[in-house]
């Protein structure tokens, strides 16, 4: 049945795009709940350009691959549409006589429909690329990243009910309904060098990086009925649009206390903001976005970190605004094995809370292979992986 399938197959033609290309999930962050901005050295620098001023004097070359997903269904859109299709089916193929078991059958129908058009399934997914060049004149990385987050929901027609009475009565089918399926998307690609630098302020050593990047942003909006959807369709003219872009991410940290110990930070992303014209009188604003973060660090075996965004990340029609508050740990066994939990909450409470974990293996310190798994309200699943090496 169409209906059966229809949101999975919306996420999955939305995100087909992007899958070949890079994102920003990055699977040791994501096991600490998004936490990244204080932990780690020059390979890990994708949450703040800052570290990549942090490594050892026997290092000269990394690279690291990641990639993740993130499935949210809190509403439990996919089980009702499951329902709603069992309910057709029963329409279609035992029909009750006329009377109030038919009407109820009906009603229960038409119930479900609407309630549809109160939830939402959002797919976030991608990867990233990044190669580290450490040394004492600028530390530099080149980084390509892409994330694609879309988003789907059903918009209720009031003359389904009429369809679902024909259905009844055998003189309709599932294909002659005309409610929607909705689907809006942002795909951002980006391919960035990386440089950092320190400054001695009054004995305290400022961290500081900064990311140069190109980006490609694609837009899609789309709406169909279950009988008129065709996924080819959402990459038409007509529903898409492509911009080019040049914008800049900075970060800083500072370590204090008398091990150092302690460690602040501060990142700005996308530091240029603009707004681009989307498909169907539709607008994207890409704003900064400033998150800072503190963490504590313990003899090397034991990471802490909290960080929050100050400003929010700007949706995408049916993508809603985020701000998230994010805390992770991370537990060493040496630089061998690296155990890692989080948690991670949405202050616009629009996308589900998660609660996270992974396990990293990195033998000798030159090969690193990082496992992540998300776990929110309902339906929502998460998982990424990262494979890297260094020299």
């Amino acid at each position: 049945m169409k209906l059966r399938t229809l949101a999975a197959a919306v996420s999955a033609a939305t995100l087909l795009p992007c899958l070949a290309n890079a994102e920003i999930h990055d699977a040791r962050a994501m096991a600490r709940g998004g936490a990244g901005m204080t932990m780690g050295e020059y390979n890990q620098a994708l949450y703040n350009p800052a570290l990549i001023n942090t490594y050892d004097d026997k290092d000269a070359f990394s690279f690291a691959l990641n990639v993740g997903a993130i499935a949210y269904d809190q509403d439990g859109m996919v089980d009702e549409l499951d329902d709603f299709s069992d309910q057709i089916e029963d329409l279609e193929d035992n029909p009750p006589p006329a009377g109030p078991e038919r009407d109820d059958a009906i009603d229960e129908a038409e119930g479900t429909l609407q309630s549809l058009s109160d939830k939402q399934l959002q797919l976030d997914a991608g990867g990233a690329v990044m190669v580290g060049v450490p040394n004492r004149f600028m530390p530099a990385a080149f980084v390509s990243r892409a994330k694609a987050s879309a988003g789907v929901s059903t918009t209720y027609i009031d003359s389904d009910r009429q369809v679902l009475e024909d259905i009844a009565d055998g003189a309709a089918d599932e294909d002659d309904l005309q409610s929607t399926a909705d689907s809006s998307l942002v795909w951002v690609h980006e391919y960035g060098l990386m440089g950092g630098h320190n400054f001695d302020i009054r004995g305290t050593t400022l961290e500081t990086g900064a990311t140069v990047k190109v980006q490609t942003i694609e837009l899609i909006h789309y709406s169909a009925t279950p009988s008129a959807f065709e996924a080819d369709d959402m990459t038409d003219s007509d529903n898409l649009e492509s911009h080019t872009n040049l914008n800049l991410d900075l970060g800083a940290l500072a370590r204090l206390g008398d091990k150092k110990q302690y460690i602040v930070a501060a990142t700005i992303e996308n530091l240029i903001p603009k707004t681009f014209s989307g498909p169907n009188d539709t607008e994207y604003k890409m704003a900064p976005v400033i998150t800072t973060a503190f963490g504590f660090q313990y003899n090397n075996w034991m990471k802490l970190e909290a960080n929050i965004d100050l400003t929010k990340r700007n949706g995408f029609e049916l993508l809603e605004d985020t701000q998230y508050l994010r805390a992770g740990a991370e537990f060493s066994a040496g630089r061998h094995i690296h155990l890692r939990a989080g948690y991670r909450t949405d202050i616009q409470s629009n996308v589900s809370n998660l609660v996270t974990a992974g396990i990293g293996i990195t033998p000798f310190d030159r090969f690193n292979i990082d496992l992540s798994a998300a776990v929110g309200e309902g339906d929502t699943l998460g998982a990424a992986l990262q494979l890297g090496f260094k020299i």
